[in-house]
């Protein structure tokens, strides 16, 4: 293409460049020294003065400056946008004689992107951006940079035959199709026309791709209802859970309130749990003997964790739907009855997953809840305390993250006062040996270890035993004042 007639010439230089290029001229000399005094102070809100505007347009012009001389006022135009409209000319010049041959084409690689932040002002170049983003001479970086700026510039009917036809060719190299997706994006509904081509990229090889094409049709809104079964299915199963998730997420963004059949779909996953625990603790499984009653346990242990993962996927879903607070409290224009009632059904369903025996789905329970001041009436001590007590440091992170976010009542922070006396004492009792137990099945189990031990190993073992369990007792005390600390700064102070 006219293009690129002067790519090869350039491919066929040697190595190393020459140093950077000094002005020719004494004018391009003194305007590079008043540009640099100028944009260390320049306010970009403001229209520059008209001595800056020239300096700034005559080094973007002169091939005899140094490229990165002529990128900074290049971008600094940019930066101005509509307060230097005439620095569009400019760069159209110097895109002019790329295509000419007059430049070197690596120019581009700094007038794309200031032609794209321009925006609207640079549309008329539009269809030369078109051209060169699928001009095969060029290095795919200069053709990546030319999608980039049709699309940082906004929707243009050159913008959206380019991504129309980076969609319809899935031969294209992978990152070429990506810019593509991010044009649809980027555009949203103004993109919505694609909405055929974008549905065909949720069953892409690459899950990247298949995660972006459902963020793209969740731009596009109530328009893209007729995509709702297919991300239904996508959320569902995907392999993938980065695609699951923008899957769940455009569900939201296309649909005014949560599907009533993602209830079904929670309640079809709870009873897949009960039968999955059920087999895992059969008489029949426990009768089995060797390897295949261990491969079983193992089959069904897998299962029971992609289960859990749903439930907990559903969980987030529609705990991040909307403001379930309003279905709470009612507040003036009072809610549709039809809210009101699926707000009934999930928060039974929220209470009850609480009790779970993965703690992760207890504390997103719980802090559903909390974000929807629905807290009354709830059990909430043994989901914190399963959290506090944890051995997993992350889920005694997640545990008093819940704290720092909410408010928790005077009520809380004394069951918390006593929680952490009941520590203090276990750690003492450990300290001794003392053959008391404590009631926390935790430091039970560990107590009649350490008996056990006492008479069946040598004293570095039963030491090193206490040893762990004193780290667990100190690491759980940690968690419990963090709790504390989190409450204490949360209170409002009196009047």
């Amino acid at each position: 293409m006219a293009w690129a007639h002067h790519l090869q010439a350039e491919r066929e230089q040697v190595e190393g460049e020459q140093p950077a290029r000094q002005p020719a001229n004494d004018a391009a000399g003194d305007a590079r020294q008043r540009v640099d005094l100028a944009l260390q102070t320049l306010d970009y809100t403001q229209p520059p003065a008209p001595e800056l505007l020239a300096d700034l347009k005559r080094l973007v012009e002169s091939d005899d400056v140094d490229d990165l001389v002529r990128r900074r006022a290049a971008i600094a135009l940019a930066r101005l946008g509509s307060r230097a409209p005439s620095g569009v000319v400019s760069l159209k010049r110097v895109l002019t004689e790329v295509k000419s041959g007059k430049e070197r084409a690596s120019t581009l690689l700094w007038v794309l992107p200031a032609l794209g932040r321009y925006g609207l002002l640079a549309h008329e170049t539009a269809a030369n951006l078109a051209l060169i983003a699928f001009d095969s001479h060029y290095p795919e970086e200069i053709q990546l940079s030319a999608i980039a700026a049709l699309v940082e510039m906004g929707a243009t009917r050159e913008g959206l035959a380019v991504i129309e036809k980076l969609l319809t060719n899935r031969h294209l190299p992978l990152e070429l199709r990506t810019a593509g997706m991010q044009g649809v994006i980027a555009y949203r509904q103004e993109a919505s026309m694609l909405l055929p081509q974008v549905m065909r990229w949720l069953d892409d090889e690459d899950f990247a791709l298949r995660a972006m094409a459902a963020e793209a049709i969740g731009g596009f809104g109530e328009r893209a209802m007729v995509a709702e079964e297919r991300l239904a299915a996508m959320f569902l199963d995907d392999p993938a859970p980065l695609a699951r998730e923008s899957a769940a997420q455009a569900l939201l963004a296309i649909s005014p309130q949560p599907p009533l059949w993602i209830i079904n779909i929670y309640d079809e996953t709870m009873t897949e749990i009960a039968k999955v625990e059920a087999a895992m603790s059969s008489e029949s499984l426990a009768s089995t003997s060797g390897r295949i009653a261990d491969d079983r346990q193992a089959e069904l242990a897998l299962k029971l964790a992609a289960l859990r993962l749903r439930q907990l996927e559903i969980l987030q879903l529609i705990g991040s739907t909307r403001d379930w607070q309003q279905m709470v409290t009612n507040p003036p224009g009072r809610p549709a009855s039809s809210d009101l009632n699926q707000w009934k059904l999930w928060r039974g369903r929220f209470t009850a997953a609480l009790k779970s025996d993965s703690l992760k789905i207890s504390l997103m329970a719980l802090e559903i809840l909390l974000r929807s001041n629905a807290l009354e009436g709830v059990e909430w001590q043994q989901v914190i305390q399963r959290g506090l007590l944890s051995s997993s440091p992350e889920e005694r992170r997640a545990t008093v993250m819940l704290f720092q976010k909410y408010p928790w009542d005077a009520q809380c922070q004394t069951w918390l006062e006593g929680l952490l006396k009941e520590l203090q004492g276990q750690a003492l009792q450990i300290e001794d040996q003392a053959p008391a137990v404590n009631t926390l099945p935790r430091a039970e189990q560990r107590l009649e270890t350490l008996q056990r031990a006492d008479g069946l190993a040598g004293r570095p073992v039963i030491d090193q035993e206490m040893a762990q369990y004193r780290r667990l007792l100190s690491q759980q005390m940690a968690a419990v004042r963090a709790a504390l600390r989190a409450i204490e700064t949360r209170k409002v102070p009196a009047p």
